[in-house]
């Protein structure tokens, strides 16, 4: 699949400008510094492609374990004067803790934020809340190319902490997780630490990173391939020919 980014990157494909703005056309500009393809959605469109198959994963994760029993705890024994260590052993995840957890993505209809936990307009694009332990997770997703990654990290984080600051206030135990898919497939480590936190692990990461990677890089082919065109917008039904 990375065959036509290597190729377009040793200058074998034709790009002196933008056939949208009529800027630079590198790689990088088409696939995510142009400012027309954003305005028409283009990006967006990738970004709902990606992550459509991340909240597959965790849907996934989800139902798996529903069925599985819970984990044995272990007698920790304290010695006379001492504390014990309250800290949550968490060896399956978070999807382990709970059994009610429910998903929502901001995918088809715009997500609004569960008003009994707090009130605001912003839109995380994943939102995972277990009622009975009282637990929400913020999942915030980029594809950016990959040289800003760390940046993309910081500015979400930086943008919902506020909202990750209520719900810990309203007595919500709140995990706020910017993660990134580099827009040529490459996965940042903030969406492995997020996926290893909820509980996916093992063959079940692989497979899940496999697929997520496979996502971002058929959409920015399809973006390249359609850079001169006009974009309809709603253009799921054609990644299958990518």
């Amino acid at each position: 699949m990375r065959i036509w980014i290597e190729n377009i990157q040793k200058g074998l494909a034709d790009t002196p400008l933008c056939p949208l703005c009529q800027r630079g056309g590198s790689l990088e500009h088409i696939l995510s510094s142009c400012p027309k393809a954003l305005g028409d959605g283009r990006y967006r469109w990738r970004h709902d492609q990606v992550l459509r198959v991340i909240a597959e994963v965790i849907s996934t994760g989800i139902t798996c374990s529903k069925h599985q029993q819970p984990a044995r705890q272990n007698i920790v024994f304290v010695k006379a004067g001492e504390k014990p260590n309250q800290r949550l052993k968490e060896s399956g995840g978070l999807f382990a803790t709970a059994k009610d957890w429910q998903l929502e993505v901001d995918l088809g209809r715009q997500l609004k934020f569960p008003g009994n936990i707090a009130a605001t307009t912003l839109r995380p694009d994943i939102v995972l809340v277990s009622e009975k332990t009282r637990q929400v997770v913020l999942l915030e997703l980029t594809v950016p190319w990959e040289d800003r990654m760390e940046e993309a990290f910081e500015r979400k984080r930086a943008k919902y902490e506020e909202l990750a600051g209520e719900c810990r206030s309203r007595g919500w135990r709140t995990r706020c997780n910017p993660i990134e898919v580099g827009c040529r497939g490459f996965v940042g480590q903030s969406l492995i630490r997020a996926l290893k936190m909820l509980g996916v692990k093992g063959l079940h990461i692989r497979k899940a990173t496999k697929n997520i990677t496979d996502a971002a890089e058929k959409a920015s082919r399809w973006l390249w391939i359609k850079r001169g065109d006009p974009w309809i917008g709603q253009a799921t039904q054609t990644q299958a020919r990518v």
